[in-house]
Parts: structure tokens; sequence; C-alpha cells
């Protein structure tokens, strides 16, 4: 892996290269180059991708309705697909303050950056264009999605640059949020994209919700919550006296007693929970991974 932990940089994603082939990837069939010749069609075949949808036309197969536009506007729209060539893949990778933090192994910002250049090798290899949105608490950055090698690594030099202003950037007014940059997202993706969104959706809330059901209409969303063990619960450890601050309010308590320490692990299971219904509410499916193991080891829960 060959990481600092706190600081990203560009051998270590390059190295992901090598994992492109892992289990579960499947190459495409269809060459990287030429996107030429694709053909819509009203009914969804295997190695099709939805298009558009439009009115309903005679001849049209009844399989392919639209229900969910056909209630809005009360007329009937049928789904078209096309051949599936090159799919495109966006990821949306989150180094906003609260992924800056790891207690063993890597900042959960590093880890986020290990899986999205995985998926962007690994989507590469099987023929999609990589783009994404890469986001801080300062700037965000859009990755317009490119074929083979030139779409990855033109992302992953966006990973490392974006990470490093992350650790620069001091306590100046935060100016991009999780919620800004979904609906960003939303705006970007064009639809039959495959999303992938890297975070701890630590500022996930009801307005993220809507964005992301109006996302995944059309498009195949995954969320990957990353997470560190510590934000689960506290090391066993000798009762120990602590204050901590926060702004102008300060705060002695114990570490190390067990009523400490079950009443945190309480209150983590139940914020915990709570962003996973949110992102269940969102219909979207979600998977987590940690920060203080290695990836590799981690690789399947992804289910690529």
């Amino acid at each position: 892996m060959h990481s600092q932990g706190a600081t990203l940089a560009l051998p270590e994603l390059l190295n992901y290269r090598r994992y492109r082939t892992m289990q579960g990837t499947r190459k495409s069939k269809v060459p990287a180059r030429g996107r030429g010749g694709a053909s819509l069609s009203r009914f969804k075949g295997r190695g099709m991708e939805f298009d558009e949808v439009r009115h309903y036309q005679n001849g049209d197969d009844i399989r392919a309705i639209d229900w969910r536009v056909t209630a809005r506007t009360g007329k009937t729209h049928t789904k078209l697909f096309r051949e599936e060539k090159e799919r495109p893949v966006f990821i949306m990778t989150d180094f906003s303050h609260s992924m800056l933090f790891g207690s063993s192994l890597l900042f959960k910002s590093v880890q986020a950056a290990h899986v999205a250049a995985a998926i962007a090798w690994q989507s590469a290899y099987r023929g999609d264009r990589v783009g994404g949105l890469i986001f801080n608490d300062d700037k965000h950055q859009e990755v317009k999605p490119l074929s083979r090698d030139k779409g990855v690594l033109r992302f992953i030099h966006s990973l490392v640059e974006s990470h490093q202003q992350a650790l620069n950037f001091s306590s100046q007014p935060v100016t991009q949020t999780l919620n800004d940059n979904l609906q960003r997202l939303q705006k970007l993706v064009k639809t039959g994209a495959e999303v992938y969104l890297l975070s701890d959706f630590h500022e996930l809330n009801t307005r993220s919700v809507e964005t992301l059901r109006a996302l995944s209409i059309h498009n195949k969303v995954q969320a990957i919550l990353l997470q560190d063990p510590m934000e689960q619960q506290l090391p066993a450890s000798s009762p120990v006296q602590v204050s901590a601050r926060d702004g102008d309010f300060e705060r002695e308590f114990w570490l190390g007693l067990k009523s400490t320490n079950d009443a945190y692990a309480k209150k983590a299971s139940q914020w915990y929970n709570q962003r996973l219904q949110l992102l269940n509410q969102a219909r979207i499916p979600v998977f987590t991974l940690s920060s203080a193991t290695p990836l590799p080891l981690q690789w399947q829960e992804i289910g690529r």
C-alpha cells in the first residue's frame, strides 16, 4: 500500500493499477475505443443501458413503460435503451474536515482516495470512462469522464491535489458542503451512469435524501461509508481524566471508565444507524469500509 497514513501521494494510487483484475471485476467485451453505432431499443435486453424516456408510441413494448414518470405526468411514457458501450463512471470523493481523521493505519480521506483509485482503474479496465467530483471544505474539482488510462490518471492527480488542499485548509469558513456537492453531482451525471459516493456522510440529512433519490432514478448509485474504529468504540485503557475544548466551551471527563465507554459506543451506534437509515430512505445500497484495514482485505465487501 505504501502510504504515510495522513498524506496522499500519487505512487500509492498508481499502485492500485495492479488490482484492476481483482475478483469481482469483469472486462467489457466491447473495445474501449469506438462508441459509434449505438442503437436505441424499446425494450431492455442483455448489454443494454437506459438512454431516455419519451411519450408512448404504438408498438412500444409495455414492459418498457416508465410507471414513475407516467404517474407523475398523467401520460404514458416509455423507456428507451441503447446498446451498452462505454458507461460513464462518476466517483464522488469527500475530503471534508470529518474525513481527515484516523486512529490507526490511514485517515478516512486517504482510504477514500485508495477506494476511488481502485474503482477508477477497474472501470477503465472494463472499458468505461472515468470521471468524478472531488471536494474539500474550501474547493471542489469536476473531472470529466475520459476513456482508458488517460481518464484514470487525470482523476487520481485531482485526488492528490484536492487532498493536499484539504490538509492545508485552516479554520477559514467552510464553503463546500456535502449537500452542495450532491446537487452539483446530480447536474453533472448523465443518464445511465455508474456513480460511487465515498464519504463518512457526516453531514447527511433529509435534504440529501431527496437529491440522492433523484440521482438514482436513472443511474446506478452506490455509497461507500468510511469509518474509523475509534468512531465506533473507545479503546480500552486505564481511567484517565482529559479535557476537551469546543470554541470557548471546555469540559473535563474520564476516559477508560466502563460507563463512559458504553455510553460512547451506544451513541456511536445510534449515529451510524441514522446514516444507514437515511441512505436506505434514498434507496442507495451502502457498504461500510474501515480506515484501519488495508483496502485489498476489504475489497469483496464492495461487491465489484
